[in-house]
């Protein structure tokens, strides 16, 4: 099934994507072109070999970059420059359409702990408006980070996208938390015990559970839910 949060691009003619894509860029070099959207350039290569399409809220990134029209760039119609009024109409439609959730280059450990430093918002996922409201999401009570380890196979992936909801924080049996223990982040199912000891429990059965004893539980906060896992098919 096809992730609602995914675009297609039509192909217009001969001219693809990738070469407008190209147009766009211009003399600007690769590297350059992609450190200005915080990308890597590796993925902006394959977006130009044609290998791959971005995602909605990347495309708005490369078109405001280019000064280009996200219409164009996605579609091929209309006119490639765009004005400020036409790039204002362009964002306040991307604006009603889809939500920004801030995404932070915080590995969350699914295998053992691993000691994280706070970091700013480095990029942002769009998710579409219509999606949060049915799930019952507010947008500013969520966070994107990334998974870490195997622990939690074969439910969540090394490199996985972890959507947060850190307005839920109660801890309910079986549901998948990203949390911090002392120092260190994990992203584990939860369980509390009838004695007081809440247990930490990894999908991946090589791994044992964790006990986080009722004496230490001042030291278990717990961030958010995971409402949501991106994943690479290959």
């Amino acid at each position: 099934m096809k992730n609602e949060n995914d675009v297609s691009f039509p192909t217009m003619g001969k001219e693809t994507f990738a070469d407008r894509l190209e147009m766009a860029i211009g003399t600007t070099s690769v590297r350059a072109f992609a450190s200005a959207i915080d990308l890597s350039e590796g993925a902006l290569r394959k977006y130009l070999r044609g290998q791959s399409l971005p995602q909605i809220d990347k495309a708005l990134l490369m078109a405001r970059q280019a000064n280009v029209s996200l219409d164009w760039l996605i579609s091929g119609e209309g006119h490639s420059q765009t004005g400020n009024e036409v790039t204002e109409i362009v964002n306040n439609e991307f604006n009603e359409e889809y939500s920004l959730i801030p995404g932070y280059h915080i590995s969350v450990s699914t295998g053992h702990g691993r000691i994280t430093d706070s970091e700013p918002v480095k990029r942002h996922l769009a998710f579409r408006r219509k999606w949060l409201k049915f799930r019952g999401f507010e947008a500013e009570k969520l966070a994107v980070v990334f998974a870490s380890g195997d622990s939690m196979e074969p439910t969540i992936h090394n490199n996985n996208t972890l959507l947060v909801n850190t307005s839920d924080t109660k801890l309910t049996d079986g549901s998948i938390f990203v949390l911090r223990f002392g120092d260190e982040l994990y992203a584990k199912r939860l369980q509390k015990r009838f004695d007081g000891d809440v247990l930490l429990i990894s999908d991946n059965k090589e791994y044992e559970d964790q006990i986080v004893k009722a004496d230490e539980i001042d030291k278990l906060h717990i961030i958010g839910k995971v409402v949501w896992i991106g994943k690479d098919l290959y």
